[in-house]
């Protein structure tokens, strides 16, 4: 399991399957602060907050306000962090 697993800024649930895969799902909640983090040298790290979660038990995905306003409807990758217990 990765070691971003423990992270409280990576929650995230682990499911096993047959074939020895595992599979890292993340969770998050309405009014929940996301970070995205930038993708290459010199982008900076873009921040919001979930609006909406449209997956069931918490799972993508999500709507999110960005810092700048901008809205947009988003399924994390590496690059997402959420921080748990904020509110909007």
């Amino acid at each position: 399991m990765p070691e971003s697993c423990h992270d409280a800024l990576f929650p995230c649930v682990t499911e096993s399957y047959p074939e020895g895969w595992e599979v890292i799902a993340m969770e998050a909640a309405q009014g929940d602060r996301i970070v995205v983090h930038g993708r290459t040298v010199g982008s900076s790290d873009r921040h919001g907050v979930i609006l909406e979660v449209r997956g069931e038990g918490g799972k993508p995905p999500y709507v999110v306000r960005f810092d700048d306003g901008h809205e947009t409807v988003m399924y994390p990758g590496g690059d997402f962090a959420v921080e748990h217990g904020h509110s909007t």
